[in-house]
Parts: structure tokens; sequence; C-alpha cells
């Protein structure tokens, strides 16, 4: 049974999209109504107010995002703290936590970029990076368990693999995290605003994600979601009037040349002003996304993909998503002769379906918007690109 989300509100924030079956949300986000309102109002304000309020006005929003994210994915306002995207987030804790010489670090060998090139940066520290192999689009947990020793540290994982769509069962990968007493590194981007990411049961020690996919926003603009267990451990790469406990009171300036304070919580990492126009995105994102309900939006997805595999599952096409239910996240992907490549784009266009396709390549993103009607049109396109195979 396909879960009725609200429609008239999904269609009324999504006119965008009305006349295509857009679904690319693996690569990028087309915004809602509401987020694109929010983001050129405070651009506006800013302007109108010649300035005076854009502090304040950026400030307010700020703490406002932070607890609608916190209700998304079950954490506390305070272990959020904003960035410019994934790779800032992931660089905060690669190179501002302890690790030492003789330290390992366990990833994927099949990771996005942002989620990997950190931590090999730390080999030159003495810190061993282990990889496990991607297995026919799957990552397993036991191999996982194999790589790890009394050094291992931490394990660095997407939630869903920005290439198959896996997406890696995190209550399970915590617990065996939670008891070798190791940190659980998240890059979260695929996931979060489309899965229930659950940071407190899926015993997550630090998330980081951009706005511009399932969060529905832009570029520019993420946050990180740090445990107050580890928080203190982390320094940050830059420090200013905000994220310290420095007293900042202008014109004269006194500074305590002895050491910097910083803040106890996730404020730490926000050096400086932020993005506050696309922090304001965000925030009208994780309102829309808490209001339609993160379980429904799921379980919307999930059934799309099951209806998808069902109708395309016979037909003579390379699958490389994983089929098992478990593993679900609404990314899909398919490979295709190369050669074909014109023709497979053209069908695409035909069928008027916006997604990634390239060098062989095609990857689905639904998302809460998408609909049952969309993924038989989409199935169709699929049955005419399997007479090229």
């Amino acid at each position: 049974m396909i879960i009725i989300l609200d429609r008239e509100l999904v269609d009324y924030e999504f006119e965008d999209i009305k006349n295509v079956i857009y679904l690319n949300i693996a690569s990028s986000a087309i915004p809602p109504r509401c987020v694109k309102t929010a983001y050129f109002n405070y651009i506006e304000n800013q302007i109108k107010t010649y300035g005076k309020t854009a502090i304040s006005d950026g400030r307010r929003v700020l703490y406002s995002a932070k607890e609608n994210i916190a209700k998304l994915i079950n954490a506390d306002p305070s272990e959020i703290g904003f960035v410019k995207n994934t790779a800032e987030g992931i660089g905060i804790i690669a190179n501002g936590f302890p690790f030492k010489k003789g330290d390992n670090i366990i990833v994927c060998d099949q990771e996005f970029p942002s989620a990997i090139l950190a931590w090999i940066n730390l080999q030159h520290k003495g810190v061993e990076v282990r990889t496990v192999t991607f297995k026919e689009g799957n990552i397993l947990i036991k191999d996982i368990v194999n790589r790890i020793d009394k050094n291992t540290k931490a394990v660095v994982i997407s939630a869903v693999q920005f290439t198959t769509g896996f997406y890696i069962d995190l209550h399970h990968l915590g617990d065996v995290c939670r008891k070798n007493d190791i940190l659980l590194i998240v890059d979260g981007i695929q996931a979060v605003g489309r899965l229930d990411i659950d940071v407190k049961k899926m015993n997550i020690s630090y998330l980081a994600c951009g706005g511009f996919k399932g969060l529905l926003s832009t570029f520019g603009v993420g946050f990180v979601y740090c445990d107050k267990s580890i928080v203190k451990d982390i320094i940050p790469l830059s420090a200013s009037h905000l994220n310290t406990k420095y007293n900042y009171n202008p014109p004269q300036m006194d500074y305590d040349f002895s050491e910097i304070e910083w803040h106890e919580d996730s404020r730490r990492f926000e050096a400086g002003h932020l993005n506050y126009a696309g922090i304001a995105a965000i925030n009208e994102a994780s309102k829309l996304i808490n209001r339609l309900g993160i379980l429904e939006i799921e379980r919307h997805i999930f059934e799309l993909q099951k209806e998808l595999i069902s109708l395309i599952n016979e037909l003579p096409l390379k699958i490389m998503t994983p089929l098992k239910e478990e593993n679900y996240s609404g990314i899909f992907s398919i490979y295709y002769p190369k050669e074909k490549d014109n023709e497979i784009k053209n069908i695409m266009d035909k069928y008027n379906i916006v997604a990634t396709v390239h060098n062989g390549y095609i990857r689905l993103g639904i998302n809460f918007y998408n609909t049952k009607e969309q993924i038989i049109k989409v199935a169709e396109a699929f049955k005419e690109m399997s007479k090229l195979v």
C-alpha cells in the first residue's frame, strides 16, 4: 500500500516540478516554495533594514533551525552546528579529534570523496586507514567487524551509498561500535530528510550533512551533529568571537593570549557569521519534513521503490541496487552499455524523467513528492530501454 501524505501540501510546495518526473534528489534538490520564500525573505529584509537586523535575524533563525533539525534526527539542539557542506563537517572531526599515531580508522573503499579524503590525509600523522571492500553494491558489517582491533578509533560510513543506494543497517553497526568503544561517523547527505535517521538509537557519534539534497535547500550550507560526549575533544580549525567564550566588546579589544576557551557544545564549530539565508532555507525545509512526518516519508519512498522493482525486475537490465528491502533507500541504479548513452538520454527526455544519466549509469532518487503514477511511467521507460540492451 502506498502511503498517502498531505498531497495538497506537497503539490503546493513543489509546483516547480509538476511537469516532470523529478528523480534526481540524490544529486540535488529542487527547493519547495517555503524554502525559496525563506531564503529570499532573509536577503530582502537585509536590504530593507540596511543590514541593521541582518545579524539578529540570522541568529534567531539559526536557533530555530537547530531545534527543527534536532527534532528530525532525535538530537539535542546544542548538538547541532552549522557548516557549509558535508566535506567541511567531516574535516572538522578528522582534523580536530585527537587521533594519534598507531590509531586506525575504517572506511569503505567506494565512498564519496567527502567521506574518505580527509582520513587519507591523516596518514602523515601515523594514523592507519583500513578499507572495507564494496561487494556487489553491498557493505557487509561482518567485513567491518573483521577489520576492528584494539587500535580502531572510528568507523566512517555513508548512511546511504551514493552510487548504488545501499542503506547500511546503522542500528546494527552502531551497536558494534558501542560495544567496541569506537566512534561511528556518518555522512548523512543521502539519507537525512528522506529516511528515519535517529542518531541516539543508532549510536551515531558524529554526522555531517549538506543541505542541498534530502534537506531540500541549497548549496553552501549544511550541519553537523556531534554527540555531547565527544564535542569537547574536538578542537576546531577556525576561531572567532562566535565559537569561543571571548568577550567581544569593541572598540577596545582585550585578548587573552594564553589560550582559547571554546564553547562546550556544537557552537564551537561555527566560526564567524554563517550563511543565514541558507540556514533559513534549511529551517523551513526541516519544518516541512517534520510536518509531513519522517516515518511517513520513509514508508512512502520504500513503497515506491518496491513498486518500481516489481515492475522491472524481470527486464534484461543490470540493476546495481541491492534488492533486499532492509537495504532500501529510495536511490536506485542501473548500468547500461555506454555506447547507448544518447539513446538512453532520449528515452528519459521522452518520458520527462529528470535523473542522473551518465557514462552507462542511471541513478534514480525517489522522494516524498513522487507518486505511484510516476513510477509506472518510469517502468515504461525502462521497458523501452531494455530493448536497447
